[in-house]
């Protein structure tokens, strides 16, 4: 079972402008920013915008970080934001972005992953996501529950390129009865049935993604399972 994680099993509170509006506020926060200002400006430039693109070696985590710094920095340029604190803002985005409290674990997901473990299934994490999804994942209380994380980041390829969902299948040993289940209908959806996986949309944060809760899924996997016919 490979689940996406954001939009599908937790969601933080902001997403990624809210971590810069965070990290701004923690340098300076007599500075104000509109995180919804903020969106237009980070919607390029993360390594899962140009999915065609592989990385090898994968960056480090100090590299991977650093890749980012300038996209968060024009952001906040762009609200007039004074360069040195803008600079020093950056920084802090991914402490910030990975930051435990603004998470919330989506109602069902648990249940969910208890589920599908309960019927035989290892749940895998397979997620567009930095090198701190891992340590984030844990302080959710989700590991119990979870057999492997696998990060973009940490293979150095972004969901929907087959380049991922072939490592995740080979490092996991999966076998037919494979599934995907994410809330992005091009990354999580199309990639893993390009891959040969077969795959459900989640209910999630984008507005094409209307469909199943977790635990509606986890169910149509288990019955399926159950009665292949």
């Amino acid at each position: 079972m490979f689940w996406d994680f954001d939009g599908t099993l937790a969601v933080r509170e902001g997403m990624w402008s809210g971590s810069v509006v965070d990290a701004l506020r923690s340098v300076d926060p007599t500075i104000a920013v509109d995180p919804e200002l903020l969106r237009p400006h980070l919607r390029s430039g993360f390594p899962w915008h140009e999915p065609e693109v592989v990385t090898a070696p994968p960056l480090s985590a100090e590299a991977w970080g650093a890749r980012l710094a300038p996209v968060f920095t024009r952001a906040l340029l762009a609200q007039n934001v004074p360069e040195e604190v803008a600079s020093a803002a950056s920084a802090r985005v991914l402490d910030e972005y990975y930051r435990v409290e603004p998470w919330r674990v989506i109602d069902g997901t648990e249940e969910a992953l208890r589920r599908t473990a309960d019927a035989g299934y290892d749940n895998v994490i397979l997620s567009n996501h930095g090198p701190g999804l891992p340590d984030l994942v844990d302080a959710l209380s989700l590991s119990p529950l979870i057999a492997l994380t696998i990060t973009s980041a940490a293979v150095g390829v972004e969901k929907p390129n087959p380049l991922l969902f072939a490592h995740a299948l080979r490092v996991t040993d999966a076998g037919d009865d494979t599934w995907m289940v994410g809330d992005n209908p091009v990354a999580d959806v199309a990639g893993a049935r390009r891959a040969g996986i077969r795959a459900l949309l989640a209910d999630g944060i984008y507005p094409d993604s209307r469909g199943l809760t977790t635990l509606q899924a986890a169910h149509h996997i288990i019955t399926t399972a159950a009665d292949p016919a």
